[in-house]
Formats: C-alpha cells, sequence, structure tokens
C-alpha cells in the first residue's frame, strides 16, 4: 500500500502544470538538507567542547538536560510556522478501495522521515560519541536518547493538534511566555526542574519507556481525529452567522485599482490562510536579531540579508502566491472585461503598502541596534519595494499553484502561509541584493553597501511602467496554462 501511494504522488507532482516550479523547489530543498546534514553532525561534535571551553560550564551535559525545555519549546515553534502537514485530496482516494485507515496511517507515516526529525539523530549521534570519551555511561546514554527521540516525535504530533487548533497553540505560547517571564524576574526557574526531568533519563534508563508510551497514545489519538474527519462532505454545512459588509470606501481614490485592493484586503480579513500571512510579515520584522547577535560568526553580508527579510516578510508571504489566492475565482475574472494592468498594479500596491509599513516598523525596532541598523533596513526597503516587488509578481505568472481558500475546514488541508516552497522560491531574489552589500562593503564601508542596494531599489520604481509591460505580457503569455493549472484545484 505504501508504494500505491507513493506511485499516486509520483503522478500527481509531473502531471501538474506547475511541475517546473515542483521540480526547482525540491532540487533547492534537497540543497538545504544535505547541508544542513553535514552542519549538525559538526555542531554535535563541538557542544561539548564549546560549552566546556569557550564559555567555562563545568558540567555541559547537565547544562544541555537544563535547557531542554527551550530547546523543545522552540521546536514546537518552528514546525508549526515550517514543517508542512500532510494534504490529502481526500475526494479521489475515497472514491477508491483504499480504507480511510489506510490513508490516515500513510498521511501521519509520512512525517516520520521529516527533516526535523532526522535532523535529531543526525545532532545527537555525533554528541553521544564525545560524552562516551568524556567517560559517560554508554547504556545510560542510549536510554537517555531513546527519551529524546521519543520528545522529537512527540513535538511532530503535537504539530498536527496545533495545525487544527489555534486555541491550544495560544494556550501554549501563554504558558512559554509565562515561564520565561518567571525565569527572566528571578521569581521561579522552571529550568531547574527541566534538568532534574531530562538528566533523570541518564540515571535511570528503564524511564525513558514512559515518553514513548506517552508518544504512543498521542500517535493513536491523532490518528483518531485524522480517521473522523476523513468525510467527503466535511466543512460543507452552512453555518449561520450575522452578515457584515466591510466598506473600504476610502480606497475609491485609487480608480478601477481600487476594486482589488478591496477584494484583497477581505481576503486578509475573512481567510485564515491569508491572515497568517500579516502574522508572518509580524515574524520577520525580528528576523534581523538572529543574524545580529552572531556578527561575529555570520559575518556583515548575512547580518544584511537579516535587515533585508525584516522588512520584507509580508512581500514574500503574500506575494510569492499572487495569483494564487484568486485560484478559485480565476476563471470567472478572466470572463469579465478587466484590465491586467490594473490587477498587477493592485497586487503591486498592496505588498509595497505592506513593505513600506513593515520598513517603518523594523526602523523603529532596530533603531535600538544603531544608525547602521536603520540605513540597512531603508536600503531593504526599497530595494523589497523597486526589485523584489516586481520579481515576485512576475514568478507569479508560472508558479500556478491553486490555493484552497476554504482548506481550514478540511483537517488535511493546508492552512499555514509560511511553507518551505514560499522561502525556496524566495532566496534567489535575495542574492543580488547581498552581493550588491558585499561589493560595497568590501570596497568601502557598510553604509556604501546600503547605498547600492537602495539606489538600485529607487532605480526600479522609476522604472515602474517598463516592468509592469513585461509583467503583464508574462501574464497574458501564460494565462491559459494558469486557468488549467487552477481548475486541477
Amino acid at each position: 500500500m505504501f508504494f500505491t501511494f507513493l506511485k499516486l504522488q509520483w503522478k500527481s507532482f509531473f502531471r501538474g502544470e506547475s511541475v517546473g516550479v515542483n521540480v526547482m523547489t525540491k532540487v533547492l530543498k534537497w540543497f538545504w538538507i544535505v547541508y544542513f546534514g553535514v552542519i549538525t553532525p559538526l555542531l554535535g561534535l563541538i557542544t561539548y567542547k564549546v560549552l566546556k571551553e569557550d564559555l567555562g560550564i563545568e558540567d555541559p551535559f547537565a547544562y544541555l538536560n537544563k535547557n531542554l525545555i527551550y530547546v523543545f519549546a522552540y521546536w514546537i515553534v518552528m514546525r508549526y510556522f515550517i514543517q508542512p502537514i500532510p494534504v490529502v485530496a481526500i475526494k479521489p482516494l475515497l472514491l477508491t478501495p483504499i480504507s480511510k485507515s489506510k490513508i490516515v496511517r500513510h498521511s501521519l507515516g509520512k512525517s516520520i522521515f521529516s527533516f526535523f526529525n532526522i535532523m535529531a539523530f543526525f545532532y545527537l549521534t555525533p554528541l553521544t560519541l564525545i560524552l562516551i570519551e568524556e567517560g559517560y555511561q554508554m547504556n545510560q546514554l542510549i536510554g537517555w536518547n531513546l527519551s529524546i527521540i521519543a520528545f522529537v516525535y512527540i513535538t511532530n504530533y503535537l504539530n498536527f493538534i496545533l495545525n487544527n487548533n489555534d486555541k491550544f497553540l495560544y494556550s501554549i505560547a501563554a504558558i512559554l511566555v509565562l515561564i520565561k517571564l518567571l525565569e527572566y524576574y528571578s521569581v521561579f526557574d522552571f529550568t531547574i526542574y527541566s534538568e532534574a526531568f531530562f538528566y533523570s533519563f541518564y540515571t535511570n534508563p528503564l524511564y525513558s519507556l514512559l515518553p514513548w508510551v506517552f508518544l504512543i497514545w498521542l500517535y493513536f489519538y491523532v490518528f483518531k481525529y485524522f480517521k473522523n474527519g476523513l468525510y467527503i462532505d466535511l466543512g460543507l454545512k452552512k453555518s449561520t452567522e450575522e452578515a457584515k459588509i466591510d466598506d473600504f470606501s476610502w480606497l475609491n481614490r485609487f480608480g478601477k485599482t481600487a476594486i482589488f485592493l478591496k477584494n484583497d484586503l477581505r481576503l486578509i480579513k475573512r481567510s485564515k490562510r491569508a491572515r497568517g500571512t500579516v502574522l508572518a510579515g509580524i515574524f520577520f520584522l525580528f528576523y534581523g536579531f538572529i543574524f545580529y547577535f552572531s556578527e561575529d560568526i555570520y559575518g556583515p553580508s548575512m547580518t544584511f540579508f537579516g535587515y533585508l527579510f525584516a522588512s520584507g516578510g509580508f512581500l514574500f508571504m503574500f506575494g510569492a502566491f499572487v495569483p494564487s489566492w484568486d485560484s478559485q475565482y480565476y476563471s470567472l475574472m478572466m470572463c469579465q472585461n478587466i484590465e491586467y494592468k490594473e490587477y498587477i498594479k493592485s497586487k503591486w500596491s498592496l505588498v509595497v503598502i505592506g513593505t513600506a509599513i513593515s520598513t517603518l516598523l523594523a526602523c523603529f525596532i532596530y533603531s535600538f541596534v544603531g544608525t547602521n541598523a536603520i540605513f540597512a533596513v531603508l536600503a531593504g526597503g526599497l530595494y523589497n519595494i523597486g526589485i523584489n516587488g516586481y520579481l515576485t509578481l512576475w514568478a507569479g505568472a508560472f508558479t500556478k499553484t491553486p490555493i484552497d481558500l476554504d482548506s481550514n475546514k478540511n483537517i488535511f488541508g493546508d492552512t499555514k502561509a509560511f511553507n518551505m516552497k514560499t522561502l525556496l522560491i524566495t532566496l534567489p531574489q535575495l542574492v543580488l541584493p547581498i552581493v550588491l552589500f558585499s561589493i560595497g562593503n568590501y570596497y568601502y564601508s557598510a553604509s556604501t553597501g546600503c547605498l547600492i542596494v537602495g539606489t538600485v531599489g529607487i532605480l526600479g520604481i522609476l522604472l515602474k511602467e517598463q516592468v509592469f509591460n513585461l509583467i503583464i505580457k508574462a501574464y497574458k503569455t501564460e494565462k491559459y496554462s494558469t486557468l488549467k493549472a487552477y481548475k486541477q484545484n
């Protein structure tokens, strides 16, 4: 049965209209998997030495156990935003003699070999070898490793529940924030109990059976939850709600473009996945701090990359799926007397507004870092508006990935605004500004690099009409293949 599903997925991959994008995404995805597959074991090898010699920690193993609670907390957050949930086309499969149990079992089984799970093995194996060399008992370390692997897979299946239960997610987030605040203000140090809890799996290896028992229970709980939701008519029942009319009359000043802007704002307000793009944009406002606090390791170019992404979160998350946001009624739109220029202009205006707001907010956030950070954010914002805004819309003509806005009604649906495909398609757009900044920074200074990037962005804004003509030509050329692709939704 496994090979049957694999065969169906293989055919689906190569029969879609966006096969070119799928192949490119797979190539980039495997590149990064191989990259982290090499880096992660190296981190496992140097962890003990860095904690012992560089940071002066007397017992690095105890320190690791002390902070594992935060490691798993961040792991849950990363899984929620990045790890894709298996998306199953329910209608075709339920018309086949394949049982519901086999469909659900296959979907849950796919996640076993997820990148987030395999990386744990790559890290723990070299770390364990180093710990054995340092005098720790091998049989006790085996019990400790088994418990850690169990917790890794517990976060894996928790992700299935969190993806379909926002209240549960918010509750966990509130608890984690409360724990961190209590520790920060020296009211209660939860890491003391975290160290005792995780270290007990080393001192008493038999305790490692307990997380595996919980993991088995969680698996069957998720299995039952998915199986109970595996129906064709799930989500079709209409609920009675008070009708509300969204008044965006203040947009009428934009003429014909206002029609599309109003539709996009309604989309963001009503769709769970579209609202996620706004949340993703807010999340990426703080992306620059990841590189700022490790600038000695990453260097100024990667720090600039963080500031560039901080101003373009909404652009990359929302713009990467234009015109896919309108895939459910794209055929109807093409039957109307709609000018492509006004349609593209509305999308560009929306991402520009989002990028401008993100840039202003990022300038305020990074103003506490220094003026160099503000210059980098402004340069990144100008480049995102003047260059990446066009590139994102142009790429949309070839992406052809339909979006089901009602997928939140289906437990197997894709409700995430942020996914790996969005990130991989975005990465090539970030290479040129980093190269330009690196040239200016290498020969002159960081401010010169920012000036070069910002100037290129301004030139792009001035050439808007000429670039729009090229984008419109691409959309017209791909019009019928796009319509065909969206019918496959």
